[in-house]
């Protein structure tokens, strides 16, 4: 079998820009299974530069305004190809980088009209240092995302920019071809509905966009030809593998993928014909059924963990010859109804899944956006079209899997940037090696926020909220009224369209059109309803009318684990200086608030929270409430980076069983 050559370079040595040649092998990327995530241990310290950030952005900024940019004409190929030659001759030295984004700057103020800031520039070389970057909402992350991409691409590396979607990755790639051109480079986006031979194409692109789900898929394709044959041949891939090897990436909502995506792994299977599959699948769902949560069950993390009790199993061994066969089996019973109480008690319709044209679409959790063709792995993908009385989908059988966070691992330069990324440091710099850099606005923020109010109920939340919304948009300022589900965004909908109120929606049952859904919330008096969907990777601009009323009001009526979700969702309001407002309006009997306030030593503060709660316009939560609640989100964060690390060790187990020899152990 044909081996990979992989970098082992010394952790401690500051590394040079990876260019594929006979030292590289035809396929670069680095395995040093060791050290790397969900190791116990920290995964060693990644190093790109050899000077500060931010002093290389000041060189490169008034470099810049001197620098004749890239375009036609032997001076501008002969400037292009100096860079690259230095780049490819010195690797990630300051002087060779400096020049090439104050040339890259320089290009794209021609090429697109686009003037980087200093922040920018920040950012892209903090990119090149192998860092994660945090900046905030509206300050051009996919610009200082071009310009670290196009300066690794003018080293001769293979550049993979990586969006939490396919709209994002498409729309990217389309706005900043004409820059990459201007330096001579090709840019693609690779996506998932696209044959096999349209992606080889776009992943031999200087620079390629895609989403980290279609890269994961691709790369998972090619692993299981490798393993196959000594000849790969993929699928229509012109007689090579679709990817060059993980040589750069750069991924645009680093905490959304490297985090909040890592518990689910990417499970590659095939279909295969299993006629006894159905009878158990019915059988698992009847037995849980039978089981009374409290008693033979628990409920916990919001429904995202769901147990058998002792009295439980103990059930379930009584009821087990009822059926015969493999139920006599402890381990395949536990495992099975296991599944099917997630199905019954863990996965709520309009909230986790959506049905469309009677198939079960998941709902991403942290987006709020539909992503069709992506499965529970497993039984239970099954198990919920069951519990909805839908066709089964095609048995399938798991050929391979995958996690982020052992698939990002393997790229030899590594760096991505979001506008929340300071909560996961420590987690963040021990699973994948990367420090997190905090660059500031490039204007100061204006942004308000007011306090928090709480509702007893939910229908009080929502009549509030309509009412909130119908007063502001009066006085011209548009309204973004975020919910937790799909669900709750049809309920305030109803209402708003019961009062005869113009309004847009954007869930996952509504996003065909995203982009002309959001692009119209910062119209003066424009009310949006919409999921995590307006969170990530979407553009509110206002108009005069709306700047001049006071800018976009954010209501959230959401209810996050994650302190980094609410963060996100406050962003949309007051971008680059513009004057906006935020508020969240919390209710008592949502579940996470729930979880959160039962434990509470001040049974007393909660009693009287209940009481003033009944008012129409809810009740503030006072400094007690507020601190333990801070206290209690610090506890979810460590228990979902707990969850994470489980994930990552069932895909280490689960790679073993299938003896799938291209992940490493």
């Amino acid at each position: 079998m044909r081996r990979l050559v992989a970098w082992t370079g010394s952790p401690k040595a500051p590394m040079r820009l990876p260019v594929p040649g006979a030292i590289w092998g035809d396929r670069p990327e680095r395995v040093d299974p060791a050290s790397g995530p969900g190791r116990p241990g920290r995964a060693p310290l990644r190093h790109g530069l050899d000077a500060d950030p931010a002093m290389l952005a000041a060189h490169a900024l008034d470099a810049a305004s001197r620098c004749a940019p890239a375009g036609a004409g032997e001076a501008s190929r002969r400037a292009v190809e100096a860079v690259a030659v230095a780049l490819a001759r010195d690797g990630l030295a300051s002087a060779a980088v400096g020049d090439a984004l104050a040339l890259c700057a320089a290009t794209m103020t021609r090429a697109l009209g686009i003037t980087p800031r200093r922040n920018q520039l920040h950012t892209a070389a903090a990119l090149l240092d192998q860092r994660l970057v945090e900046l905030p909402t509206g300050e051009g992350k996919t610009c200082a995302a071009a310009l670290a991409a196009a300066v690794a691409a003018l080293a001769g590396a293979p550049v993979h920019v990586l969006t939490a979607n396919v709209y994002l990755a498409e729309r990217d790639a389309r706005e900043m071809a004409p820059f990459y051109a201007a330096l001579g480079l090709r840019v693609a986006a690779a996506l998932e509905a696209d044959p096999p031979s349209v992606r080889a194409r776009a992943w031999r692109a200087d620079i390629t966009y895609a989403s980290a789900r279609t890269l994961g898929f691709d790369y998972l394709r090619d692993r299981l030809a490798l393993a196959a044959a000594d000849d790969v041949r993929s699928e229509g891939g012109g007689g090579g593998p679709l990817l060059r090897g993980l040589c750069v990436a750069i991924v645009d909502e680093a905490d959304a993928i490297l985090l909040d995506e890592a518990r689910m792994p990417l499970v590659l299977a095939e279909q295969r014909a299993d006629p006894s599959l159905r009878a158990r699948l019915w059988q698992s769902l009847e037995l849980a059924g039978r089981l009374e949560p409290g008693r033979d069950l628990t409920v916990a993390a919001g429904g995202r963990e769901v147990g058998l009790t002792d009295a439980g199993r103990a059930r379930l061994a009584d009821a087990a010859p009822d059926y015969g066969g493999a139920w006599l089996n402890a381990v395949h019973r536990e495992d099975l109804v296991g599944q099917a109480l997630f199905a019954l008690h863990g996965l709520r319709r309009d909230r986790d899944y959506i049905v469309r044209e009677r198939e079960v679409v998941l709902v991403d959790r942290e987006s709020g956006r539909a992503a069709p063709g992506r499965q529970w792995s497993r039984a239970l993908h099954s198990l919920v079209a069951l519990k909805e009385r839908l066709p089964l989908p095609p048995d399938a059988e798991t050929r391979a899997s995958l996690t982020y966070p052992r698939l990002f691992a393997r790229y030899v330069h590594l760096a991505g940037l979001s506008a929340t990324l300071a909560e996961a440091d420590s987690e963040l710099r021990q699973a994948y090696g990367l420090r997190v850099e905090i660059v500031a606005a490039h204007r100061p923020s204006r942004r308000r926020r007011a306090a928090t109010r709480l509702f007893a109920t939910r229908r009080a939340q929502v009549d509030a909220a309509v009412a909130r919304a119908i007063a502001l948009s009066r006085t011209g300022r548009p309204v973004l009224v975020a919910t937790d589900t799909v669900a709750e965004s049809a309920e305030v909908s109803a209402r708003l369209a019961g009062r005869g109120i113009a309004h847009e929606v954007l869930d996952a049952r509504q996003d065909q059109d995203e982009a002309g859904r959001i692009a119209g919330a910062g119209r003066a008096g424009a009310i949006t309803v919409t999921t995590q969907m307006a969170g990530r990777g979407t553009d509110i601009r206002l108009d005069e009318a709306a700047r001049k009323a006071g800018g976009l009001h954010v209501l959230s009526l959401q209810h996050n684990r994650s302190g980094r979700v609410d963060r996100q969702l406050a962003g949309r309001a007051g971008r680059q200086g513009d004057p906006g407002s935020v508020e969240a309006w919390l209710r008592l009997d949502a579940s996470p608030l729930t979880e959160a306030l039962l434990p509470m030593p001040l049974g007393a503060l909660r009693s009287m929270l209940a009481r003033r709660t009944r008012r129409r316009d809810g009740a503030g939560i006072g400094a007690g409430a507020a601190l333990w609640l801070a206290v209690v989100r610090r506890y979810w964060a460590w228990e979902d980076a707990d969850l994470r690390r489980q994930t990552l060790e069932r895909d280490r187990r689960w790679s073993r069983r299938l003896h799938f020899a291209s992940i490493a152990e």
